[in-house]
């Protein structure tokens, strides 16, 4: 998953100039993505994983990292699942 992520950061939103985006780095805070790219990759991740991805869920506790991205997502599947 987290390569997935890392992949589209790397192509999608960064031109394909990534290659030292790692799961770790705090890719909103540091201003890696933007606003803008922080909704592409909202998109991204709900067509990718199919899961939904409320507005209220896009915060920094969230989207930190690619790392804490995937662990979302994982949770998100795991409780849509049992809905």
């Amino acid at each position: 998953m987290e390569d997935a992520i890392i992949g589209f950061v790397s192509q999608e939103l960064l031109g394909g100039d990534g290659s030292s985006v790692t799961a770790d780095d705090e890719i909103v805070l540091d201003g890696t993505v933007d606003s803008l790219g922080v909704t592409r990759l909202v998109d991204f991740i709900e067509k990718e994983f199919i899961v939904t991805v409320p507005p209220q869920d896009v915060t920094i506790e969230n989207f930190r990292s690619i790392a804490t991205m995937a662990e979302y997502v994982r949770a998100q599947q795991a409780s849509e699942s049992i809905a």
